[in-house]
């Protein structure tokens, strides 16, 4: 096992049981990371309910906090990186380079296009470009800001999500970052992204899967879930504006998402402005959080002291703030791209379901795509969304994991879809009870038995 930083011929020397050994501590740590939003946003979002802060919280936070420094000490001692067996140029073979590393399926080079169609075709012809001698592309789709060069280089876009590869060069080596529960280094990119479908400019953090290639060069893919970005949200703004003039907290859940907001259908071509405006890493070896009292002093303040000890404790020590320099090191900006998108509607199916229980909860349609299956819920005017939470099962009645952004979106990899079951639950008690039953055998028939709503997809 190398030690992080060391390279054997070239290459990072893999190994699996890191990621037997420690999936559940890395499951934690990349929980916590992921419950950070960015800093300046203003319109608090919840999807589903918000649960109560309360013991249980505190517990978790003192136990989050140990479980980090102990992987910060593990992870600093053994860091691996698959080997790439291909000599293939980098620009245009990002995606097959990372060919079984992506969480949300295969054979993306079946399916991306190059972004610099140009130099692509140039190639092929038995020409050369800049593309064939090391990472570099052409000036479109590379820019340099401060020493690092961020290069886009493919695209795929389904029509629910766009599967952007880029490379980011930096001249100085990278620091050390924490592997996610996937074994790969938490990297993540803040953007502005400003699509020529929607008025609306859409400020996001994306996290990255991919690897580093040495000690000065990443390369990787982005993914962003265009069901995210079809929205006009300017009555919803308005809104905000008015409720923030009266000094009101402004609470959007998926009603008044709805409400305020208008759905634009992504069409088959358009242009999106891209601006990186940082790059941010979760550093192997953070700081560890202390508030000055022992574990057991924190249990036994009230929920009111609790809450005054940490957010002073955070205040004071900059760890309120995303990034900070505890847990992250990172690269400002801006690197700005105008990217020619084609969307491929052609591998899409979409399963019109139009049902509801009752109690006015149901299915619009279930729409799979070469790499994800996204559940549209249907709820009439009475019932709130936020009671229920989606859960899909593959042919064999396998659980069928989150892994983007939202909870209506799975990944297709390793499972098959030619049948999908689609459940509604209520939100508690599939939290509570059903949840820790999931990868038992049986969990089909408990989803039978205890799902408020149930139907049955066919895929061809």
């Amino acid at each position: 096992m190398l030690e992080q930083g060391k390279w054997k011929d070239g290459a990072p020397v893999p190994s699996k049981e890191f990621h037997d050994r420690f999936e559940e501590s890395l499951k934690l740590i990349e929980k916590k990371a992921g419950e950070k939003a960015p800093a300046g946003a203003e319109i608090i979002r919840m999807n589903r309910k918000t649960k109560r802060r309360g013991r249980h919280l505190k517990k978790a936070v003192v136990g989050c906090t140990a479980a980090a420094a102990a992987m910060a000490v593990f992870i600093g001692d053994c860091y691996q990186n698959p080997v790439w067996a291909s000599n293939l140029p980098l620009i245009g073979h990002i995606f097959e380079r990372m060919e079984g590393q992506l969480s949300f399926g295969e054979d993306y080079k079946d399916y991306a296009e190059p972004l610099d169609k140009e130099a692509a075709q140039n190639r092929e012809s038995g020409g050369q470009d800049s593309g064939d001698e090391g990472n570099t592309g052409a000036g479109a789709f590379r820019q340099t800001v401060g020493g690092t060069t961020v290069t886009m280089s493919e695209s795929y876009c389904s029509g629910s999500a766009l599967y952007l590869s880029l490379i980011i060069e930096s001249e100085e080596p990278f620091q050390d970052t924490r592997l996610d529960g996937n074994g790969q280094p938490s990297i993540s990119v803040k953007t502005k992204e400003n699509y020529s479908f929607n008025p609306q400019e859409q400020n996001d953090l994306v996290y990255l899967e991919g690897e580093f290639l040495d000690k000065n060069t990443y390369t990787g893919v982005m993914r962003i879930d265009l069901n995210m970005k079809n929205t006009d949200d300017s009555g919803l703004q308005a809104k905000q504006a008015e409720a923030e003039a009266n000094g009101e907290e402004f609470i959007v859940d998926a009603e008044v998402l709805d409400q305020y907001s208008t759905k634009i259908e992504v069409p088959e071509q358009f242009t999106l402005n891209l601006d990186i405006s940082q790059i941010i890493g979760d550093l192997a070896d953070p700081d560890t959080f202390s508030t000055g009292y022992t574990a057991e002093e924190l249990e036994a303040m009230s929920d009111e002291e609790w809450n005054r000890v940490m957010t002073e404790a955070e205040d004071e020590g900059g760890w309120d703030s995303f990034p900070n320099s505890h847990e992250n090191w990172w690269m400002d900006g801006s690197w700005q791209f105008e990217l020619d998108i084609n969307a491929d509607y052609s591998r899409t199916q979409t399963a019109e379901v139009n049902e509801m229980n009752e109690d006015g909860a149901g299915i619009a349609s279930v729409v799979k795509t070469p790499f994800e299956i996204t559940v549209n819920e249907s709820y009439d005017d009475k019932t709130k969304r936020a009671d229920y939470f989606p859960v899909i099962l593959d042919a064999q009645g396998k659980v069928m994991d989150v892994t983007g952004g939202s909870v209506n979106t799975v990944s297709v990899k390793n499972h098959d879809t030619s049948t999908v079951y689609v459940y509604l639950c209520d939100y508690d008690e599939y939290m509570d009870e059903l949840k820790g039953s999931r990868n038992e055998d049986g969990f089909k028939a408990l989803m039978d038995e205890r799902a408020k709503f149930a139907a049955e997809v066919h895929f061809d």
